[in-house]
């Protein structure tokens, strides 16, 4: 056989099934993960697996991804979030009061520690009018988790 089925492959069994040596097995994964068809985990002491998909599938890198990162409890996306160029924390929070259900803004509130920077932050606020939510979560966080203490000039 000299196609890869969709699935789990390590080097050796890819090479196996396609009845090549590893070096043409890994060039094959190789140009499949180029066009976004084969997701890699694993590597150093635990062997690579490489999975194989029939449909090209995008790694989302929005809100989720982003609250699922410093938040304890995590949350299951709602929806794929793609971003395209940077995705601040800043952003994150402000998301995360337009989103407004009460499991995603106990996750939004340890955003906060993560914030550099406040100007953003309440730039952002203004523009779709969320300060008072904003100083709300913010007395929230500040309450339960060890948080940065916000400038004066926004308090």
């Amino acid at each position: 056989m000299n196609r890869l089925q969709p699935g789990k492959y390590t080097v050796a069994t890819a090479a196996r099934t396609l009845g090549t040596t590893s070096s043409a097995a890994i060039m094959r994964l190789h140009r499949l993960r180029q066009r976004g068809l084969v997701e890699t985990s694993g590597g150093g002491r635990i062997p690579r697996i490489y999975t194989i998909t029939t449909t090209p599938v995008r790694p989302t890198n929005g809100f989720y991804d982003l609250v699922n990162r410093y938040a304890p409890e995590k949350i299951v996306p709602g929806f794929a979030h793609y971003v395209h160029g940077r995705y601040t924390t800043e952003q994150a929070i402000i998301d995360g009061l337009r989103l407004g259900d009460a499991r995603t803004l106990d996750a939004t509130k340890h955003l906060f520690r993560h914030v550099t920077d406040w100007k953003r932050l309440f730039a952002l606020a203004q523009a779709y009018g969320l300060e008072t939510q904003l100083h709300a979560l913010y007395g929230k966080a500040r309450q339960e988790t060890r948080v940065r203490r916000m400038p004066a000039r926004y308090a």
